[in-house]
């Protein structure tokens, strides 16, 4: 082989190494743009996962915050009413507790009122059941005081000493008489009314908003 052949083959061998490091190099290129998106993905999730942690890490937060407000809230209501034998109702969201102590209408009033409270209040058939049960725990046959009594500026109309509405009544069969205070039967929930001095046990209540 002459020496101009041996060069231009040469330069076909020089050619072909040159293409093919170029497709070695396109090839890397090719690698390092995948592995580029692939970095780029993996930093999108991890920026995702970091914002969904200080999401919920907030929402934590709040939620220990909420339940620091509750703890501190219950903590006020159970200093504020000293909840030794109150029992608390969800759907009124009230406390109420049975005192067996023989007391005046007034008198019970009083004792309420000095505890934060009044003589209960009832607004429905289920308020009504849950103040009987509590009363049935004491005595089963006995009349314990509630807050309703009449009016005489009003017409003798019955009003609750906590100023609440009348949307509820239990009186028992040929009840109201002429009387004007009312108590609640242990017996079975049923109301009548009674003189304001006869002594009696009696039921306080009140909200737990404060």
């Amino acid at each position: 082989m002459g020496k101009i052949a041996k060069l231009e083959a040469d330069l076909v061998d020089g050619r072909e190494r040159d293409r093919e490091l170029e497709r070695k190099i396109a090839e890397t290129k090719r690698k390092n743009d995948d592995l580029e998106a692939q970095l780029s993905e993996q930093n999108t999730e991890v920026r995702d996962g970091k914002a969904k942690i200080g999401e919920l890490e907030g929402k934590i937060t709040a939620l220990q915050s909420k339940n620091f407000d509750l703890e501190t809230q219950i903590d006020r209501t159970m200093t504020f009413l000293d909840l030794d034998g109150w029992s608390y109702l969800a759907k009124t969201a009230s406390w109420y507790k049975v005192i067996d102590q023989g007391m005046t209408f007034d008198e019970a009033e009083a004792y309420c009122a000095s505890r934060k409270s009044h003589l209960v209040s009832i607004h429905s058939q289920e308020e009504n059941d849950f103040v009987w049960e509590l009363a049935k725990t004491v005595d089963s046959l006995n009349w314990f005081w509630i807050g309703l009594k009449r009016n005489p500026n009003k017409g003798n109309a019955f009003e609750w000493t906590d100023g609440s509405s009348v949307d509820y009544m239990n009186w028992r069969s040929g009840e109201p008489d002429s009387r004007d205070h009312a108590a609640l039967w242990s017996h079975n929930g049923q109301w009548r009314v009674w003189s304001p001095t006869d002594q009696r046990p009696f039921i306080c209540g009140r909200s737990s908003e404060f």
